[in-house]
C-alpha cells in the first residue's frame, strides 16, 4: 500500500517506533515482575496493589509538569534522557535484586522457586522497601518523561496518516502485552533480577533508536507569556526553550479536558475504563499467582487480552476509514462492559480468557478514532500538557481503582471484587453511549464538519 511505503520510508516512523517499543517492552517486564515480588515478599495482595497504586498516584500528579516539558522542550532529546535513565534504574534494580533477594525459599501460598518468586535470606525484609523506591523513582520518571513519544509521535506522522500509525501502534501494545506476560515469567524463572536486566537493554536499544530519529516537529519561538509562536510551522530548533513552567501551563490540557462537555463525557467514561479493566487484569494476576501457578501461566489473562487487540488492530485501519466513527467507538464501549461482565461470572480461567479477549477486539479501532480525533483538536504545541491532562485523570482513576480492589480481593474475595469491577465498565459504557456527539462521529473525511455542527472545542 502507498500509506504503507509514505509511512515507513517518508519519515522516521520506523525509529520512533523501535525506541518506543523499546521503551514498552522493558516497562511490561517491570510491571509484570514488581507486583509478584511485592505479594512474595509479604504475602499480602493489599501490599501489592497498594505499591502499584502509590506509582500511579506518583506519576499521575508529576505528568501535569511533564506535560509541560514535553511541550516546550525538544522531544527528541527528552526520549533520550528517558532511555538513558531507564537504564540507569533497571540496573539497580538488578543489582537489589540480586543483593536482598537470592536465597530461595516456600511462602505460605505454596509458591516455590520454580512457580512464582520467593525470597529469604537475612536481607529478604529489605527488598520490599528497595523495590517501592525504585519504583517509585521510576514513576517519577514516567511522569515527567514517558507520554513524550506520545507526544512526538503527530510531529513524526502527517496527520492523514495517524489513524493508519494507531492502529500500528496498537498492533505493537498488543504484541508487546502477548509476549510480556509469558516473557517475563520465563525470564523470572531463569533469575529474579533477569527482567530488569533485559528492561536496561531495552533501554540502551531506545536510546539509539531515539538518537536516529530526525525527521520530526519541532518547536521554533517561544514568547515570553511561554505560547508559541507559528509552532505548526516551525521545522527547526532556535535554542534551549528559557521560560519557566507555570502550574497555569501545567493545568491547561486537564482544564479543557474538563471544560468543553464532550471532552469531559469521554474522559469520565475512559477513566472508569481505564481504572477498572486494568485493575480487574491486575487481580486475576495475583489470584493465579497466589494459586501456585507457574510464572508463566500469570499472564494468561493479559496474553488473551493482547490476542484480542491484535486481532482488532488487523482490522482497524481499514474500518476507521469505512465506518463511521461513532459506530466502532460505541461498539468499543459495548464489548468491554458485555466482555468484562462475562470474564466476572465466568468460574474457569480458559472461560474468562475468552471473553477478556472478545472484549477488546473492537478497542484498537476505538483508539485510532478517539486518538485521530482528538489530534485534530488539538495543536501541536500543546499535545504534551492534554497527553498530561489525560493521564493524570485516567491513572488517577486506575491508582484508586486498583488500591481499592486489593482491599476488596483480600476482604470480600477475587470474585465479587471483579463483579464490581465490571459493573463499573456497564455504567461506563451506559454513560458513553448516551452521547449523541460521540455515537454519531462520521468517517474522518467529515470530522470538520461533525466538530462545527456539534461545537466541539479546540484547543
Amino acid at each position: 500500500m502507498a500509506s504503507d511505503t509514505e509511512l515507513w520510508r517518508g519519515t522516521d516512523y520506523g525509529w520512533w517506533l523501535a525506541a518506543d517499543t523499546s521503551g514498552a517492552v522493558g516497562a511490561s517486564l517491570i510491571a509484570f515482575a514488581v507486583p509478584l515480588m511485592m505479594l512474595a515478599t509479604t504475602e499480602s495482595s493489599a501490599a501489592a496493589t497498594t505499591t502499584e497504586s502509590i506509582c500511579v498516584v506518583v506519576q499521575a500528579v508529576l505528568g501535569l509538569a511533564g506535560g509541560v516539558i514535553q511541550d516546550r522542550y525538544d522531544r527528541r532529546t527528552l526520549m533520550l534522557i528517558w532511555g538513558a535513565s531507564g537504564v540507569v534504574l533497571s540496573a539497580v534494580a538488578a543489582a537489589a535484586v540480586m543483593l536482598f533477594g537470592n536465597a530461595p525459599k516456600t511462602s505460605g501460598h505454596g509458591v516455590n522457586g520454580v512457580n512464582a518468586p520467593a525470597f529469604g535470606g537475612p536481607y529478604a525484609h529489605v527488598l520490599p522497601i528497595a523495590l517501592l523506591c525504585i519504583v517509585v523513582l521510576f514513576s517519577v520518571r514516567d511522569g515527567l518523561l514517558e507520554n513524550t513519544s506520545n507526544a512526538m509521535l503527530r510531529g513524526v506522522v502527517p496527520d492523514e496518516q495517524l489513524p493508519h500509525a494507531m492502529a500500528l501502534n496498537d498492533a505493537r501494545d498488543s504484541t508487546v502485552t502477548l509476549a510480556g506476560g509469558p516473557l517475563g515469567g520465563l525470564l523470572m524463572t531463569v533469575g529474579h533480577a533477569v527482567p530488569f536486566l533485559t528492561s536496561a537493554v531495552l533501554s540502551v536499544l531506545g536510546v539509539v533508536s531515539a538518537w536516529r530519529i530526525r525527521r520530526y516537529w519541532k518547536r521554533a519561538t517561544v514568547d515570553d507569556s511561554g505560547h508559541s509562536g507559528n509552532a505548526d510551522d516551525a521545522i527547526d530548533v532556535s535554542g534551549a526553550i528559557t521560560a519557566a513552567p507555570r502550574w497555569r501551563d501545567a493545568l491547561d490540557g486537564m482544564i479543557w479536558l474538563l471544560h468543553d462537555r464532550f471532552q469531559r463525557h469521554l474522559i469520565i467514561a475512559a477513566t472508569m475504563v481505564t481504572g477498572a479493566s486494568n485493575a480487574f487484569l491486575l487481580l486475576t494476576a495475583l489470584d493465579i499467582s497466589q494459586g501456585g501457578s507457574q510464572l508463566i501461566s500469570v499472564g494468561f489473562i493479559n496474553a488473551a487480552s493482547a490476542v484480542g487487540m491484535l486481532l482488532g488492530a488487523l482490522m482497524a485501519s481499514q474500518l476507521v476509514n469505512r465506518v463511521p466513527g461513532g459506530v466502532l467507538v460505541g461498539v468499543m464501549f459495548a464489548l468491554l462492559a458485555a466482555g468484562f461482565t462475562g470474564a466476572a461470572l465466568v468460574p474457569s480461567m480458559v472461560g474468562k480468557a475468552i471473553f477478556v479477549a472478545c472484549s477488546v477486539l473492537a478497542l484498537p479501532a476505538g483508539n485510532a478514532v478517539l486518538g485521530g480525533l482528538s489530534n485534530t483538536l488539538v495543536g501541536k504545541d500543546k499535545l504534551g500538557r492534554v497527553g498530561a491532562g489525560s493521564m493524570v485523570l485516567q491513572y488517577g482513576a486506575y491508582g484508586v481503582a486498583v488500591a481499592l480492589a486489593g482491599w476488596g480481593m483480600q476482604t470480600i474475595g477475587y470474585g465479587p471484587t471483579c463483579l464490581i469491577l465490571a459493573t463499573v465498565l456497564v455504567a461506563a459504557a451506559a454513560y458513553a453511549l448516551t452521547m449523541r456527539s460521540l455515537i454519531t462521529l462520521p468517517t474522518p473525511d467529515r470530522w470538520a464538519e461533525h466538530i462545527q455542527r456539534w461545537s466541539i472545542a479546540q484547543f
